[in-house]
């Protein structure tokens, strides 16, 4: 028995209990339990991702490494986790948008007919991404808007034409 185990127990002599690995709270799910996380504890799990040990994280964020053994203790329990590596691939599938989604039960919602996009080529889409309402009000609207501008125009024309002639 080396003199770390001996210092984990209270005899001597004795080896310590093994550990059982924390278990969730249950009712709890992943992103709740990962909100609990502090951003201490967060930027020390990317660091694990990493691949880094204690005293490489301690030297890269300004801290000791016992702190950092304290932090990614507190996030193991947090998370329910047996290992930082365990606690640290689950931060990793919720910032990559992993996470188990419910199923969906609703179609997207359609697209929205008003403002009402013009009905050229622009540099943020192509020309036909209208929907067929779009194209039904951008048809009425110029369907109206011709023949009142033409008309418009001949009578200043012959306005002109009047006042000149």
């Amino acid at each position: 028995m080396s003199i770390f185990e001996s210092m984990l127990t209270n005899e001597p002599d004795r080896r310590p209990a093994e550990q059982t690995p924390p278990t969730p709270t249950p009712g709890v799910s992943a992103p709740d339990r990962i909100a609990r996380l502090t951003d201490r504890q967060r930027s020390y799990l990317r660091l694990v991702l990493q691949n880094r040990n204690s005293k490489e994280i301690a030297a890269a964020t300004g801290s000791s490494h016992r702190a950092v053994d304290k932090q990614l203790l507190k996030a193991n329990n947090i998370l329910g986790v047996p290992t930082r590596f365990d606690a640290a691939r689950l931060l990793a599938e919720y910032d990559g948008g992993v996470e188990p989604l419910p199923p969906a039960n609703d179609l997207p919602s359609p697209p929205s007919t008003f403002p009402l996009p013009l009905p050229l080529p622009t540099a943020g889409a192509a020309a036909n991404m209208l929907t067929w309402k779009q194209v039904a009000f951008w048809t009425a609207i110029i369907s109206i808007v011709t023949p009142l501008g033409l008309t418009a125009a001949g009578m200043a024309v012959v306005t002109l034409l009047l006042l000149l002639g």
